[in-house]
């Protein structure tokens, strides 16, 4: 997946629950599901950054570049979550799905500047929340 697309994914998927917010409607299980594949991708792909600028498989500029646009749109996601509001029976998923977000980009914003032992810690953090979200 280019670079591009890995930013019309979340794009995509913020105008569905924004959508639904700004309607008076509420965010549907389809919606919530369809985030937590986008917040599992960032995390996945991030897990796979981590572990390649821990063995000095990616250069600096590359890992703090690429670190940043997976952390934003992690972070724009949980912001969108954090306002959403669904059916009393999917609030539950809704909390989880958003506080992921929020530790992913918080890992990702991390994994800009970690050194080689921080990125590997990261890394097995952000693996850690994509297999939950899978």
């Amino acid at each position: 997946m280019r670079c591009s697309q890995w930013i019309v994914v979340p794009v995509a998927t913020l105008a569905i629950i924004c959508g639904a917010c700004g309607g008076g409607g509420s965010v549907g299980a389809k919606a919530l599901s369809e985030q937590a594949k986008t917040v599992q991708s960032e995390a996945a792909e991030g897990a796979l950054l981590a572990r390649d600028a821990a063995a000095g498989k990616a250069t600096a500029i590359y890992t703090h570049e690429h670190a940043s646009e997976l952390g934003v749109a992690a972070a724009a996601q949980a912001a969108a979550l954090k306002k959403a509001r669904t059916e009393p029976a999917l609030e539950p998923q809704r909390r989880r799905l958003a506080a992921v977000a929020t530790r992913v980009a918080a890992e990702l914003e991390a994994l800009r500047s970690g050194s080689a032992d921080e990125r590997r810690m990261l890394g097995s953090k952000l693996q850690a929340a994509a297999d939950e979200l899978k």
